[in-house]
C-alpha cells in the first residue's frame, strides 16, 4: 500500500526554492536594465570621453564621447591595455594611475594623450577606483576631455571679438576686465595690456559696474538679467582724461570662471551731435510754424482789408461808370475787378491750404459715408446746376477727423463737376479693404480725364493744367487733399486718361491718424 501525502507539507522546500530562483531571475533582469539603461545614458555623452578598465587597466566598455575624442570604435579598443593613450615617454604614467586611484580613490590631472591616428592632445582626466560593497577593487572609471576644442573655441571667440566693429569688453562679477578687443583699445586710449584685469571703473566711471554686481535686493544673477539685451546710454572715460557719450549692449558668456558679461561698446559721439542738430531743426521749424501762423493771421485780416477796399471800389466804378468812359477804361476797369476777385480767392485757398491737417479735430470713429454725405450737401447746387449723377457704394467706419475728410470729398468730386465734358458726368465712390490695416478709396468719373505726365504736377500747390479763363479756381483743392491725407497717414494719387475720365484713389489708416 502507498502512503499519500496528507498536507503537501513535501513540497514546501521544493516551492521555497523556486520562489528564490523567481526572485533572483527578478533582480537579474532589473539589474540587466538598469545597466543596459546606464550605458545608453553614457553613450549620448559626446562632449566626454568616459570608459571603464579592469584592475589591470584592460579596456571594459567604451562611449560615444570616447570613440569621437580618441578615435576607437569600441571593437577596436575593448579588451586592450589603457596604456595605448599615452604617448611613448610617458609610459610610467599609467601604472602611477592605477596605484594612485586604488589608493586614493580618485586622482585628477591634466596631460597629453594619444588618439587613434597618432595625433596628441591636451586632456582633463579623472580617474576614478570602482569597489564593490565589501571594498574589493572591481576596476577603474576614466572620464576625459578634450582641452583643445575649449582652446579652440575660445580663439574662435577671441577672433569674433577682435573683427567686430565696436568695442568689446568682457568682464566678470566683480568688474574687472578680463578681455578686450582693438577697438576697445583705440576707443579708449589704453593698450589692452593696461585694461586687462583692472575694474571697469577706470573706463566707464559710472553706471556699467553697478548693473552687474548684487546689492541687498537682489542677486547678481538678477541685476544681470534686467539690462541685457538692452541699450543703455552712460559716459566713457579715455586714458587722457577726456569724456564722450556711449551706448552699451549686454550678453552674458558662460565660462569656466562662471557667468562673464560681453559688452558692445558703441562711441554715440555722432548720434548725439546729430540728435542735438535735430533739436534745434525742430525749434527752428517750430519758430517757422509760428511766423507762418502769424503771416496766415496778417493775411486773413490786415492783407484782406485793403484788397476788399479795392476790390469795392473797382466795382463801384464799373457799376457807376460803365459806359461813360471810353470803351479801353472800362476794359481796364473791368481787369482791375477780375484781378482783385482773383486775388481774393487766392488769399482764401492759401489760407485754407494753411489750416489743412494743422487744425483738425480730435479724431474719432466715425461713419465715411457720413463725410461723403456733409461733402455733397455742400455740392448740391453745383451738382444740380451740372446735372451730374453722384452715387456710392457703402462706405466704412474709420478714426480720422468727419470735417477734414469731408473736404477731401468735396474736392474730388467737385473738381470731376469742374471739369466735365459735354456728356452727362457720374462720379461714383467706393472703398475696399487693403493689407496693413488700411481702407483704400476710389472717386471714379467720365470726365475729361488728364494726361500721365500731369499725375504728380496736379498735386503741388497752384498748378494748373487750364487757363483761369476756361475753368475758375486757383488750383489749390488737389493740394490741401493730398496735404490733408499725408497728414492722417495716408496717400492720393490718380489715374487717367485723356477722354476716358479720372480714377483718383486714396488710402486712411483703419484705426489712428492725425
Amino acid at each position: 500500500m502507498r502512503l499519500e501525502p496528507s498536507c503537501g507539507l513535501e513540497h514546501e522546500p521544493l516551492q521555497t526554492l523556486a520562489n528564490v530562483a523567481k526572485v533572483h531571475d527578478s533582480a537579474e533582469d532589473a539589474l540587466r536594465e538598469c545597466e543596459e539603461k546606464y550605458r545608453i545614458l553614457l553613450n549620448e555623452v559626446q562632449d566626454y570621453a568616459i570608459f571603464t578598465l579592469d584592475p589591470q587597466g584592460t579596456v571594459v566598455s567604451w562611449n560615444a564621447g570616447a570613440e569621437r575624442i580618441k578615435g576607437y570604435k569600441a571593437e577596436e579598443i575593448i579588451g586592450h591595455d589603457f596604456s595605448c593613450f599615452f604617448p611613448p615617454e610617458d609610459m610610467a604614467r599609467p601604472k602611477e594611475m592605477l596605484r594612485i586611484s586604488a589608493t586614493t580613490g580618485r586622482h585628477e590631472y591634466q596631460g597629453m594623450r594619444v588618439r587613434k591616428d597618432g595625433s596628441r592632445f591636451s586632456a582633463s582626466i579623472i580617474f576614478t577606483a570602482l569597489r564593490d560593497a565589501g571594498g574589493n577593487l572591481r576596476g577603474f572609471s576614466e572620464i576625459s576631455r578634450d582641452l583643445s576644442e575649449s582652446k579652440e573655441a575660445g580663439a574662435k571667440y577671441r577672433g569674433l571679438l577682435e573683427a567686430a566693429p565696436d568695442a568689446m569688453v568682457v568682464v566678470n562679477q566683480s568688474g574687472k576686465i578680463v578681455l578686450l578687443n582693438l577697438q576697445a583699445e583705440k576707443q579708449f586710449g589704453y593698450h589692452r595690456d593696461e585694461l586687462v584685469g583692472q575694474q571697469v571703473k577706470n573706463i566707464i566711471p559710472e553706471g556699467f559696474a553697478e548693473r552687474l554686481i548684487a546689492d541687498g535686493t537682489r542677486t547678481a544673477a538678477e541685476a544681470l538679467a534686467q539690462h541685457m539685451g538692452t541699450g543703455i546710454e552712460l559716459s566713457g572715460l579715455r586714458k587722457d582724461g577726456s569724456g564722450f557719450p556711449i551706448e552699451i549692449m549686454l550678453s552674458p558668456l558662460e565660462s569656466a570662471e562662471g557667468i562673464l558679461v560681453t559688452a558692445a561698446i558703441r562711441d554715440i559721439t555722432a548720434r548725439k551731435r546729430s540728435e542735438e542738430q535735430l533739436v534745434n531743426t525742430i525749434g527752428e521749424l517750430k519758430r517757422s510754424n509760428d511766423e507762418l501762423q502769424q503771416f496766415a493771421y496778417v493775411a486773413s485780416h490786415d492783407l484782406q482789408e485793403p484788397l476788399r477796399m479795392v476790390a469795392s471800389y473797382t466795382e463801384l466804378l464799373a457799376d457807376r461808370y460803365k459806359g461813360r468812359l471810353d470803351s479801353d477804361a472800362d476794359e481796364f476797369i473791368a481787369y482791375a475787378v477780375d484781378g482783385s476777385n482773383r486775388m481774393q480767392r487766392l488769399i482764401d485757398d492759401l489760407l485754407t491750404y494753411s489750416r489743412a491737417g494743422a487744425n483738425a479735430k480730435a479724431v474719432r470713429e466715425i461713419s465715411t459715408e457720413s463725410a461723403f454725405k456733409e461733402a455733397i450737401n455742400n455740392l448740391r447746387t453745383p451738382i444740380e446746376e451740372s446735372g451730374a449723377v453722384v452715387t456710392h457704394d457703402s462706405l466704412p467706419l474709420i478714426t480720422t477727423d468727419c470735417t477734414q475728410l469731408a473736404q477731401v470729398f468735396q474736392n474730388l468730386v467737385g473738381n470731376a463737376i469742374k471739369y466735365r465734358d459735354a456728356k452727362v458726368l457720374n462720379v461714383h465712390v467706393s472703398a475696399a479693404k487693403t493689407g496693413g490695416n488700411q481702407w483704400m478709396f476710389f472717386v471714379r468719373d467720365n470726365g475729361l480725364g488728364i494726361a500721365s505726365e500731369y499725375f504728380e504736377r496736379i498735386f503741388i500747390l497752384f498748378q494748373r493744367l487750364h487757363g483761369p479763363t476756361e475753368f475758375k479756381g486757383t488750383g489749390i483743392g488737389l493740394a490741401i487733399c493730398k496735404k490733408v491725407l499725408e497728414r492722417a497717414g495716408g496717400s492720393i494719387w490718380v489715374d487717367s486718361e485723356p477722354g476716358k475720365g479720372s480714377t483718383f484713389y486714396f488710402t486712411l489708416p483703419e484705426r489712428g491718424g492725425k
